[in-house]
């Protein structure tokens, strides 16, 4: 079974605002009819988690292996954040519609380059 997404950035880090370009690769036993890549943030820990897609690429194919570039734009937030009891979270995924295949790539947004940390506030 050879069912293979790759998502190839040039970097991991990316400034709100700013373009991910990168390429999309698979190898695949069948044709996928379409590949899904978005790009994505979302919450984790206590409260409810919140979740937004804010860019799409789709590629209609039916090619079993193939590469295609792709470049989405970034909104100007929110960042990628790490507090004592949330964090938000950003990624590229990449899904085929026709079988398993998935990949997740994470990726932080953030005008630093590195996590925002929340710290507690003194009273």
């Amino acid at each position: 079974m050879n069912n293979n997404l790759y998502i190839d950035l040039p970097s991991k880090v990316f400034a709100p605002g700013s373009t991910v370009d990168g390429e999309l690769l698979w190898t695949l036993d069948r044709p996928p009819e379409e590949i899904t890549l978005t790009l994505g943030w979302w919450t984790e820990g206590r409260g409810t988690r919140d979740s937004r897609i804010e860019a799409t690429h789709n590629v209609r194919t039916m090619e079993t292996a193939g590469k295609e570039s792709f470049s989405l734009v970034l909104p100007p937030s929110p960042y990628s954040f790490a507090g004592t009891l949330i964090v938000l979270k950003w990624a590229l995924e990449a899904r085929v519609r026709k079988g398993k295949a998935t990949v997740v790539e994470p990726v932080i947004v953030s005008p630093s380059g590195k996590d925002v940390r929340l710290t507690r506030v003194a009273d």
